[in-house]
């Protein structure tokens, strides 16, 4: 679709050619291209010549989210030296971000060309620099051969994930480099479970995910599962039974005191008696407990008899792993509720690297789906521990921080890519992580020459930071590399496609 694009782009430029311009010669193409604070311009055009016209494209593009430039008015001013100048406006637009002007210088000689721009947020003149007005295309200095570069076109960087950025000097912290998670604090984790088999009921408010409890709040409660009876029938039986038995040995207790009365037996079966009527007693005190516990568990609600399921801290209900109304065993977790208003961060120290975090006390970490990464120091975390038993397995020890968390983005469970601060900053060039390439072992970066042209670079790396790379080779200040799609652009050089000036409009 693209080459199908330019193809139609040159047929359309070479139609409105006059019988003229079909004799003269092709001029050799120019190009500029201008990066500001929020625009990134790169402008095309054929050498220019006295009296005749140049077509300019001008290739507009919004460096936050690096997209085109929808809807603008842009225009050319091109000043010769003694003062004279040619300006235009926009006409043609062959693609969105793409705009055409047409000057028609009138006399030869040296010149500045500039850009005016009116869009929302991108207002402004933007000098492009000088520039030459020939006599004739056959004055036209011939082209010097150009170094091979790799072309990435503006259509091409505008549909992808795209951007570049100057190579600049930085604070750069030494640091070394671990993985480990996000843990709760020891002590700040409490699973509540069930102290005896029953039916669990929850309390109100109900129980729900990311709740916030308090100490000592009851959550549910769980009436005890009947040991015998299971049915109302049963228990009622059980009642009456028990009940006679008590008639009939609280009638034997009365006879048998009458008797030691009238001193007709011995004392001792008295108290056989009067310890009988006790047992008998006790039974129909338990056969009336088992009805009432029977009838609360049928309702479905909790009362006497039932345990009660409190939270023993303050934190976050993070679990429910029952359903209010299920019956349960004895240690079947219910709920689990953690205190994150601090958190740990574990790390795990490669054995060759424990000398050299011994007396860290800070550093950053990242994790999947944020941007920017997480920087814990003095201010918002402390050292617990830095492990004395090196794992046998990965030959790693534990180093853990605990760390403030009181806007709760840390979840317990997540996986880290750490930095551990291990000395005083340094100050070096540096690019972001993402600009830097791993090719076959070796780091090497895309330079973006021009607005479409860009230049493979080794380097050699230097110390990794917050996200940076020190670049201690390959590079100088103000070089600008591409910090997202360097890999497209990696494609492209191995398409073995590569024209010399960009693409025709």
């Amino acid at each position: 679709m693209k080459r199908l694009m330019v193809l139609i782009l040159a047929l359309g430029c070479q139609s409105g050619r006059t019988s003229r311009d079909a004799g003269a010669p092709k001029r050799p193409a120019e190009s500029v291209t201008v990066w500001t604070e929020k625009l990134e311009l790169f402008v095309e055009y054929p050498a220019l010549v006295a009296g005749e016209e140049s077509r300019f494209a001008v290739h507009t593009t919004v460096l936050a989210g690096w997209k085109p430039v929808e809807a603008a008015a842009v225009s050319l001013t091109l000043r010769m030296d003694d003062g004279n100048s040619v300006r235009a406006v926009s006409g043609e637009r062959p693609a969105p971000g793409i705009f055409l002007v047409v000057l028609k210088p009138a006399r030869p000689g040296a010149c500045t060309l500039t850009a005016a721009i009116v869009a929302p947020d991108l207002e402004g003149e933007i000098p492009l620099g000088p520039c030459q007005v020939h006599a004739s295309a056959s004055a036209i200095p011939a082209s010097q051969e150009q170094p091979v570069r790799i072309t990435f076109l503006k259509e091409q960087q505008w549909r992808t994930d795209f951007a570049s950025a100057p190579v600049v000097e930085r604070e750069l912290q030494p640091s070394v480099r671990a993985t480990g998670e996000i843990r709760p604090v020891a002590g700040k984790e409490a699973r509540l479970a069930a102290t005896t088999p029953g039916r669990v009921n929850f309390s109100a408010p109900t129980p729900v995910l990311g709740m916030m409890v308090r100490k000592g709040q009851v959550l549910a409660t769980v009436a005890p599962r009947l040991t015998t009876g299971t049915d109302r029938s049963t228990l009622d039986a059980e009642i009456s039974a028990s009940r006679a038995e008590l008639t009939a040995a609280e009638a034997q207790l009365a006879r048998a005191e009458r008797l030691f009365a009238d001193q007709s037996i011995p004392k001792k079966e008295v108290e056989q008696a009067r310890a009988a009527a006790e047992v008998t007693r006790a039974r129909v005190r338990a056969a009336e407990g088992r009805l009432a516990q029977f009838t609360t568990t049928a309702a479905g609600t909790g009362g006497r008899g039932s345990f009660q399921v409190r939270s023993p801290i303050d934190g976050t209900l993070v679990t429910v792993d029952v359903a209010s109304g299920e019956t349960v065993e004895e240690g079947k977790t219910l709920f689990t509720v953690m205190d994150l208003r601090r958190v740990w961060l574990a790390a795990q120290v490669f054995e060759p690297d424990i000398p050299r975090v011994e007396r860290t006390r800070g550093g950053w970490f990242t994790l999947e789906g944020y941007d920017h990464p997480f920087i814990f120091d003095a201010e918002n975390a402390r050292l617990i521990t830095l492990g004395r038993v090196i794992d046998p397995q990965t030959r790693t020890v534990p180093l853990i921080f605990e760390i403030d968390n009181a806007d709760g983005r840390l979840r317990i469970g997540q996986f880290a890519k750490i930095g551990l601060a291990t000395g005083a900053p340094v100050r070096a060039l540096a690019v972001p992580d993402t600009a830097v390439v791993d090719e076959a072992g070796k780091p090497v970066v895309y330079v973006q020459t021009e607005g479409e042209t860009f230049e493979r670079r080794p380097v050699k790396a230097g110390i990794q930071s917050l996200g940076w790379t020190g670049v201690l080779e390959g590079l100088r200040p103000g070089d600008r590399v591409v910090t997202k799609g360097a890999y497209e652009v990696r494609l492209a050089s191995a398409s073995g496609s590569i024209p010399t000036h960009g693409h025709a409009h």
